[in-house]
C-alpha cells in the first residue's frame, strides 16, 4: 500500500471533519463569512420609525429617505415640532425638503403623539403640564435621532441640520450644545425661555460654531432680536408680517409662506453643502449647443 496515498486520505478526512464542526457557526456569523454574505439593501420607503433616547424614552417619528445610488451619501434634516402639535405638522414641508436633496426625520417630542413610552416616566403628564424638567431633557430625543441616522450607511453624518418650531427651537439650540454633529439650525418663532429652557444661554454657546437662522412674524420678533444679540453677528434673522397667528410652522402657511420656505431651504442647502443642479440652458450654452428659435412668433392664444 502506498503510504503517501494514506497520508493524503487522512488529511482529507481531517479537513472535512474540521469544516463540519465549524460550518454552523460560520454560516451564522456574517463577519466570519467575510464577503460571502451580502448586506441588506437600504430601505428607501417612507415609513414610521422608532428609536431610543439616551435616557430610555421610545421616540416615534416619520422618516422620509432620499434615494441615493450605491456608494453615495445623503445629508439629513431633523424636524422638531411646536407645542402642542405633533410630527404630522411637518409632513408637507418634509416632502419639499426631500425633493431638494436631503433625507428628513420628523419625530414626536417626548410625551406627545406616539412618543409616550415607557409609561413609568409619565411623559404625557410632563408634556401636558409643561414641566421645565421635561423639556430641559427633551434635547436627548435629538441625540436618539442622531443615533438612528448614524445606523443608516447612506447618511452623511457630517451634514445634518435641525429645523425647529417654537419649543422645537429651544430643543434644537439645546441639542447643539451637546453634540458637534449639527451643521446648522433653523428656528421658526423661537423664544428666550420657553417652558424653562434657557435658549439665551444655549445660543451663546452654539452660535460660535453652528450657523443659525431665526425667523418669526413681526409680533414675535423681539425674542429673535434678543437671541441674535446673544448669539453674535453670525446669526441670521428674518422678520415677516403678522403676529401670533403665524407662530411656528404657521409661518409656512402664511400668505408669504413660499418666501419663508425658500429662505429656509436656501439656508439648509448652504450649510449642508447641497449643490444646485446644473441648469440645462447654461449647459447648452457652455457646450455651444444653443440654437436660435426660428419660424413665426406664436400668438398668446396659440396652442402647442
Amino acid at each position: 500500500m502506498n503510504p503517501n496515498k494514506n497520508v493524503r486520505r487522512l488529511g482529507l478526512i481531517m479537513a472535512l471533519t474540521c469544516f463540519a464542526s465549524i460550518h454552523p457557526r460560520v454560516m451564522a456569523d456574517p463577519q466570519l463569512m467575510g464577503g460571502m454574505v451580502q448586506k441588506p439593501k437600504p430601505d428607501f420607503k417612507d415609513r414610521v420609525v422608532t428609536f431610543n433616547s439616551p435616557d430610555g424614552v421610545t421616540v416615534v417619528g416619520d422618516y422620509y429617505p432620499l434615494r441615493v445610488e450605491s456608494g453615495q451619501l445623503s445629508p439629513a434634516v431633523i424636524l422638531i415640532h411646536m407645542y402642542p402639535k405633533n410630527r404630522a405638522s411637518w409632513k408637507a414641508f418634509a416632502g419639499q425638503l426631500r425633493d431638494k436633496g436631503m433625507s428628513v426625520l420628523a419625530y414626536d417630542i417626548r410625551g406627545n403623539g406616539d412618543s409616550v413610552k415607557p409609561e413609568s416616566l409619565k411623559l404625557a403628564e410632563g408634556y401636558k403640564s409643561k414641566t421645565p424638567a421635561h423639556f430641559q431633557n427633551a434635547s436627548l430625543d435629538v441625540m436618539g435621532a442622531l443615533d438612528f441616522l448614524r445606523q443608516l450607511e447612506y447618511i452623511d453624518m457630517s451634514r445634518v441640520a435641525l429645523v425647529g418650531a417654537s419649543i422645537g427651537c429651544s430643543i434644537s439650540l439645546d441639542a447643539a450644545t451637546r453634540t458637534n454633529d449639527i451643521r446648522g439650525i433653523v428656528c421658526l418663532s423661537p423664544g428666550v425661555d420657553y417652558f424653562g429652557v434657557d435658549s439665551l444661554s444655549h445660543i451663546k454657546t452654539c452660535a460660535s460654531y453652528t450657523p443659525i437662522l431665526l425667523l418669526s412674524p413681526e409680533g414675535e420678533f423681539e425674542a429673535v432680536q434678543k437671541l441674535a444679540e446673544a448669539g453674535g453677528a453670525k446669526v441670521e434673522t428674518g422678520k415677516y408680517e403678522g403676529g401670533r397667528e403665524y407662530h411656528g410652522t404657521n409661518l409656512l402657511d402664511a400668505p408669504y409662506g413660499k418666501k419663508v420656505n425658500k429662505r429656509i431651504t436656501k439656508f439648509v442647502k448652504k450649510v449642508l453643502s447641497i449643490a444646485e443642479p446644473a441648469k440645462k440652458d447654461a449647459k447648452d450654452k457652455k457646450d455651444g449647443k444653443t440654437k436660435k428659435s426660428g419660424g413665426k412668433k406664436k400668438s398668446k392664444d396659440a396652442h402647442p
